[in-house]
């Protein structure tokens, strides 16, 4: 794992960070909105930004547990300033947040990204945001993180908040203030040397990541059939279309579905298994957005092919706007219905028996 040196971080650094896309990720329950017309909020956020030396454009998310906590006339003013308001029990805000961080991230590249919230009680939504700073994204949270010791450097984004109760009590914003951008670079990770193939030669497998997920709400399907077929299936799927086969497809599964034998014989044929609470649509629909999420984000400079099994989730509007925002950056995406691969005995095919 490389570093760059201190020197330059600093001027390469504050100089990205300084005309960045800025996202603010902001929940009304933490630090309720304040008693402000939406245009002032919009504007006392923005002239806050420049400020403190962040000159780019800005994005704000406001979360709310329902439609009680902001007034609908409100709503509608926020909503055309382009504020994105997003009605979210407490128990799934953080899945929910880092899903519309890495999407942020996707449609931006570098960012800033400042979390005006309390506290992240999900270990797997911490360790997303601390993935996200190991990409150049530059984070900042509100709340000293217990979860990720290695987030605790990062910038408490209170600032912001405050400017505006400074507002609402009739005070001023100090414009002389010095313009101060602020950092915490993570080090860069080491590429991962091209895959190549014993068996098949393909000039452009060097070249092209391909993964696939699996949506495996059907718990039938997965006890009927040896995960070794599966797999064989998935990878033929790909070869046939001149691409070289996954790494690995992940399945998305309901934590009784599978017992603990089965599970081990998924992940010994590459098929890595996230349990997920029973009928729990929420959790598994926010958790496939944030996997085809990183996937992008990780290879936005390579061509990359993402297979999607699912019956329905394409319909998800979440995951439809997670749709749009990978396939604007490159990523290409096939949907098919899970036994129209799994079940198809393509690796029983002649031309692939040398591959299988």
């Amino acid at each position: 794992m490389s570093y760059l040196p201190p020197v330059l971080l600093s001027c390469h650094y504050a100089n990205i960070f300084s005309v960045a896309h800025t996202g603010i990720f902001w929940d009304v329950n933490d630090f309720p909105l304040p008693c402000l017309n939406p245009r002032v909020v919009d504007e006392g956020i923005k002239s806050t930004l420049k400020l403190k030396g962040y000159t780019g454009s800005v994005s704000v998310w406001l979360y709310a547990k329902d439609e009680t906590q902001i007034k609908k006339e409100y709503k509608e003013d926020y909503e055309s300033l382009g504020f994105r308001i997003c009605f979210e029990p407490k128990d799934t805000r953080d899945y929910r947040m880092t899903v519309d961080m890495l999407i942020c991230a996707v449609d931006h590249g570098t960012s800033n990204l400042m979390v005006l919230a309390k506290d992240f009680k999900e270990k797997d939504a911490v360790y997303n945001i601390y993935r996200l700073h190991q990409r150049e994204q530059n984070i900042f949270l509100a709340y000293k993180q217990q979860v990720e010791p290695r987030l605790d450097s990062t910038e408490n984004p209170r600032w912001i908040y405050e400017s505006l109760l400074k507002i609402e009590s009739g005070q001023h914003i100090n414009k002389k203030r010095r313009n101060i951008i602020s950092f915490n670079p993570m080090p860069i990770e080491p590429q991962s040397p091209p895959r190549s193939s014993d068996h098949i030669t393909h000039a452009i497998w060097d070249d092209h990541i391909t993964h696939a997920i699996w949506d495996a709400v059907d718990s039938a399907t997965l006890q009927d059939s040896k995960p070794v077929f599966f797999a064989a299936n998935i990878d033929a799927f790909f070869i046939i279309r001149d691409l070289p086969p996954p790494n690995f497809t992940k399945v998305f599964a309901d934590e009784d579905a599978l017992p603990e034998h089965l599970i081990t014989e998924y992940r010994g044929s590459n098929l890595l298994v996230d349990i997920l609470p029973k009928g729990n649509r929420r959790s598994r629909i926010q958790k496939i957005a944030k996997f085809i999420l990183f996937h992008a984000l990780t290879h936005a400079t390579e061509l990359a092919t993402l297979l999607v099994l699912s019956e329905d989730i394409q319909e998800d509007p979440l995951l439809k706007t997670v749709f749009q925002a990978v396939s604007s950056r490159g990523l290409k995406l096939i949907f098919q219905p899970p036994k129209s691969v799994l079940m198809s005995e393509l690796y029983l095919d002649p031309q692939y028996r040398g591959w299988f």
